[in-house]
Formats: structure tokens, sequence, C-alpha cells
């Protein structure tokens, strides 16, 4: 659940401050004369629910006016409410009514990102990348993003996290096949095993419980095997004593190998000699 004080800070980031009243005001606009909000995060539209909102919008009107801003004359762009204005457009509205507020770019991102998040309205890949526009187009740090969308520094940090996945791992994030923690099980992999595993996870049907299972298993199986110290304390004394590094791997308890390491040819040489 969002911190209150975090949800105030981000409602005023989104409808100003009450001294900021003079600078908004509402009336009605031709939807010709309004533009899709360049900053707005969401990018996946759900066709049937705008449908199902034009129907309303023909029965009941718009109810609640949307966020524009000025960026000319007579000519208007979204920061929040852009499903209402295509509904409208759908519903054959000609005007809509819209409060008027004068946000720079930076500010425009920032209201249209809260606008969506605490309507819990982006998917998981939507979010990230509004994140990252915020940080790259405005330089911000993520103590800034935080502080800025009222969500804590740690939800900004493993959020930007997902955007290094696998193109075709986002796709499926963004489609709703992966789970936001699937994600983040997969983020701890490297490239090629995170695309794997995310086809493995979809067409599979397993759950975020089941992939951690999978995904542990996996680690486990790749990682490298502890030594015991006594065998790392006889590496030690015995790459000292031979002057290259040696190397004790044990295959069970009677038999292994021994691994001396060289990486120039004279020292393949010397290492020759002593054992000659």
């Amino acid at each position: 659940m969002p911190d209150k004080k975090a949800l105030n800070r981000g409602l005023e980031a989104l409808l100003g401050e009450t001294k900021g009243e003079a600078l908004r005001s509402v009336k009605e606009i031709p939807v010709s004369d309004i533009t899709p909000g360049r900053f707005q995060p969401r990018q996946d539209f759900n066709n049937e629910k705008i449908s199902e909102l034009a129907s309303s919008i023909k029965k009941h009107g718009v109810l609640s006016p949307i966020l524009v801003r000025e960026v000319g004359l007579n000519t208007f762009e979204v920061i929040a409410g852009e499903r209402r204005l295509r509904a409208s457009k759908i519903a054959g509205l000609q005007s809509i009514p819209c409060l008027i507020d004068q946000k720079e770019d930076q500010n425009a991102l920032e209201a249209a990102l809260i606008e969506n998040l605490q309507r819990e309205d982006l998917n998981s890949v939507e979010e990230a990348r509004g994140y990252d526009r915020l940080k790259r187009e405005f330089g911000l740090t993520q103590e800034a993003v935080a502080s800025a969308t009222g969500k804590a520094r740690s939800t900004i940090a493993n959020s930007l996290r997902l955007l290094t996945l696998p193109q075709s791992v986002l796709e499926l994030l963004s489609q709703g096949a992966l789970e936001k923690g699937h994600a983040k099980l997969l983020v701890s992999l490297d490239p090629s095993k995170a695309a794997n595993l995310a086809k493995q996870i979809v067409d599979s049907g397993f759950t975020v419980r089941e992939a951690q299972k999978l995904t542990a298993k996996k680690t486990t199986k790749n990682s490298p095997k502890i030594k015991p110290k006594d065998v790392l304390n006889i590496e030690q004394d015995m790459s000292e004593g031979f002057g290259h590094k040696i190397e004790i791997e044990a295959k069970n308890k009677k038999s292994g190998k021994v691994t001396i390491h060289y990486s120039t040819p004279e020292e393949l040489e010397n290492i020759i000699s002593k054992l000659v």
C-alpha cells in the first residue's frame, strides 16, 4: 500500500498546490484541438474497455475533466485522461471538458506517470520506461525520481532493472504472459538464459513460486562448487612452493585432478623443467 504522504506529494505534483489555482481553469475544448500526450507512459490501450467507456460517455457525458496543457494557439496536449479523450471521439463528442494547467515538460511527464501509477494502470514495462524517461530526458537521479513520483527509491531501482531483460522477455511481460514476480527472478540471469526460461515459464504455465524453484535449481547447477577451507589452504601452499597457480578439483573422495596454470610460453617451459 503506497505511503499516504507519498500519495499526497504525488497528487500535488499532478494537480498543483492550492496557491497555483490561478494557473488552472476548466473549459470545453474541441477534441480536434487536443493531441495525445508526448509524455504518456502507457503504450497499451485496451480497446474493449475504451469502447465500454465510450458507451458510458454517450449516456452520461464526460463526468471528470481531463488534464491538458496549452502547447500553442488553440492547441492542447493531454497530461492525464487520454482514454477519456479516445472514448469521447468514439462516442462522437465534438468537445470535452478540460482542466487546463501550465506545466513544463518534466512536470507533464511526472503528472502523467503519477496519474497512471496511483491508479496502478501501467504494466511493469511501461512503468519502468516512464521512470527511465525521467532519468534520461531530465537528468534525474533515482532519488529524485522517487521523490517526484512518491515512490520508494528501492521501487524505482527494482523497476529500472527490468529494462535489462531481453526484448522478447519485455514483450511477454507487457502482454501479461509473465508476471512481475517472474521478471524479478529472470533479471538475475544472463540474457540468453532469461529468454529461454521465460519461454519455458509461459509454455508450461509456471507460477512465480514454481519458476522460483526452477531458477534456484539452474543457479545451483551452474554455480561453482565451494571448496573446503583445507583444500584452499593446500592449493595456496602448493602454488607458493611451486611458483605457479595450482588448483585441486576433487571428483569424489578417491579421484580428481591437479591443474597448473601458466600464461606465457616461458612459464610453460619453467613448469616442464621443474617436473622433468
